[in-house]
């Protein structure tokens, strides 16, 4: 018929054309996707992180996943396709070179057409920016512990070293500056040299919540980079544990307390006299004298009772002293042991 549409390459009149040929020749040089012969894939040999556009980021996937994934990241499918099906099958490994074979599935114009595609990823090894800081000794902050007017227990540096380990092994899930790259203890106390000041600043915030104590920050200037036109800063944060410790006992305010307990807010203090409990922020602190350790406390014999007072025999001389009742020790009986501290020559009873 005279003006009928036929196709130039195979004759055709009775076929759908689509871009100027029928559809049977349009389909053989049609490509359901467009993916690299070869895909450069940089994997760093330290924590396995990998590189996309001069940025690194986590992966936990193995060389094989990793290399699939990054095959997917640069397909791009052809607009005219849909319903479309790709699965990779690794044929070959040779070196440092992955050899995965594409088949794709999917539908043009509703014809299903299928196909495969040979790609190789190369596999280059590295060093992350973090694992290469980690390397050299890099630290962005340092954590002083210290104690006021006393030396660090062991059992304090202990629980700060257990605090800092258990929390490090959270933080690095999503920060891999997180770590300590050089412990020092000195006279003083003990220094934690940290790769991230983010990281270095929740630290000191668990340390703070356990072991109480004020926290200080002095950056220092370590140098400039010129790149960015800034100066660049090291940040010394001191945490300077009480002189008291729990159990010890301290004036405030003219009254005697027992330090109960304390925790990143607040000192927790029992006064001696009334049993009142009390708390105060750690900006106060500085006002706390000590008068007694635990160290100090004793056992002492209940030798008589009335309603007022309670009689004890010292617990070295064992002379007989009165000590008023307070409500704690309303229901005590005569023969029973009880704690006491001596402060300035008088003794308090203490509740177990």
């Amino acid at each position: 018929m005279k003006g009928q549409a036929f196709c130039p390459r195979c004759g055709k009149t009775d076929e759908l054309l689509s871009g100027g040929l029928c559809l049977s020749c349009f389909l053989e040089d049609f490509r359901l996707i467009s993916v690299p012969d070869v895909i450069n894939l940089t994997i760093c040999t330290q924590c396995g992180s990998i590189q996309k556009k001069s940025r690194w980021y986590d992966s936990h996937l193995t060389i094989e996943e990793k290399a699939a994934e990054t095959i997917i990241e640069h397909v791009e499918e052809s607009k005219s396709v849909v319903d479309v099906h790709i699965t990779l099958e690794l044929e070959n490994v040779r070196g440092s070179t992955l050899e995965y074979v594409l088949s794709v599935i999917g539908k043009v114009q509703g014809r299903e057409l299928s196909q495969e595609y040979l790609v190789k990823v190369e596999v280059n090894k590295s060093v992350c920016n973090e694992c290469s800081k980690y390397a050299s000794g890099y630290y962005e902050a340092v954590i002083q512990l210290r104690a006021d007017n006393r030396v660090l227990t062991s059992v304090e540096i202990a629980s700060a070293d257990d605090i800092l380990r258990k929390r490090l092994e959270k933080l690095s899930q999503n920060n891999r500056m997180a770590y300590i790259t050089q412990r020092a203890e000195i006279k003083e106390g003990v220094d934690y040299y940290i790769g991230s000041l983010k990281a270095a600043r929740k630290l000191t915030d668990f340390l703070k919540n356990s072991l109480g104590g004020v926290v200080n920050e002095s950056p220092r200037l370590m140098g400039h980079d010129k790149s960015a036109g800034k100066d660049l800063y090291r940040i010394w944060i001191l945490l300077r544990l009480p002189e008291f410790q729990r159990g010890d006992f301290v004036r405030y305010n003219e009254t005697f307390t027992e330090v109960k307990n304390f925790d990143g807010n607040k000192i927790y203090l029992e006064a001696l006299d009334s049993g009142q409990h009390l708390s105060i922020p750690w900006k106060t602190s500085s006002q706390l004298e000590i008068v007694a350790h635990k160290e100090d406390v004793t056992k002492a014999l209940v030798s008589a009772k009335t309603p007022d007072y309670i009689q004890i025999l010292h617990p070295e001389t064992y002379q007989p002293l009165d000590i008023p009742i307070t409500p704690g020790f309303l229901d005590i009986k005569i023969g029973e042991e009880v704690l006491v501290v001596d402060i300035d020559g008088n003794f308090y009873m203490l509740k177990e």
